[in-house]
């Protein structure tokens, strides 16, 4: 039997590096949410159960899919999320009065979103970062407590 020497090189991650796989995300926005879910095609769950040999493959959309708006490129999941708050928005405001206070609530709750991340320049900067660096990773403002 033949023994073999390996050398092990360890390489330090930088925050240069450029994300890996980045091309297998699904972008989610509710219908009447702005927040965006972002779901990555390499996380896979385990079966809970076990398949026997005469299974089928059985294809079915996510739950509640009519729910909510799907994209792989976040730009259109962006553009989406603005659109579907603003159609609730309006909805809320030909409540009339009897939907004030449901309508204020929605802005102090999207207050980041609609007046920050969504609005259409930060879109368009979002866009040309993406282009520029393919590295851009982008995480939505939020206002700290």
């Amino acid at each position: 039997m033949e023994t073999i020497d390996l050398e092990i090189e360890t390489i330090e991650v930088g925050s240069n590096i450029p994300e890996r796989h980045n091309y297998y995300r699904s972008y989610y926005v509710k219908k009447a949410d702005t927040s965006i879910i972002t779901v990555s095609a390499n996380d896979f769950k385990p079966l809970k159960h076990r398949l026997s040999i005469t299974a089928t493959a059985v294809y079915a959309l996510r739950p509640g899919s009519k729910e909510y708006y799907s994209s792989i490129n976040l730009i259109k999941a962006m553009e989406k999320a603005k659109a579907g708050a603003l159609l609730y928005i309006k909805d809320l405001i030909d409540k009339g009065a009897a939907g004030n206070a449901a309508l204020l609530q929605y802005r102090i709750d999207h207050y980041e979103d609609l007046h920050i991340n969504l609005v259409d320049a930060n879109i368009q900067l979002v866009e040309q970062r993406m282009i520029n660096d393919r590295s851009f990773k982008w995480i939505p403002y939020r206002i700290k407590n």
